[in-house]
């Protein structure tokens, strides 16, 4: 059982399962870290994940280490194209008074883009 805080100041106890137990050995109090918990859904079933990010290490040497392989993560621009059609959805939702889905709009915006950036890259 760990002792965590969360950003707003909130203090409460985590049961960490054992993946997770292992990828916190050798933190020290004063460690500050991020977890976040992912699901994949497999089949039919939800599989449960923990990404674990070490941000300082508690004596003033900030670092951020994930435990996500970042060989393993492909070198595109969808994030950026995303969260562009996201942000310009937003604005055309706001330009006519909240009557069009952010989403649908956000996710037309992505198709577009990325047909004109094929593999995400800009181009």
């Amino acid at each position: 059982m760990l002792n965590v805080r969360k950003p707003n100041g909130e203090e409460y106890s985590l049961f960490s399962p054992q993946e997770l137990s292992e990828q916190m050995k050798g933190m020290k109090k004063g460690c500050k870290f991020e977890i976040a918990k992912l699901a994949e859904q497999k089949g039919n079933k939800i599989v449960t994940k923990f990404d674990f990010k070490v941000i300082s290490n508690g004596n003033g040497n900030f670092k951020i280490v994930s435990n996500n392989d970042a060989g393993s993560v492909a070198k595109d621009n969808y994030f950026d194209i995303m969260l562009a059609s996201y942000l310009d959805s937003m604005r055309i939702q706001e330009n006519l008074n909240g009557m069009v889905d952010v989403n649908k709009i956000a996710i037309c915006l992505f198709i577009a883009r990325s047909k004109v950036n094929p593999n995400g890259y800009g181009g």
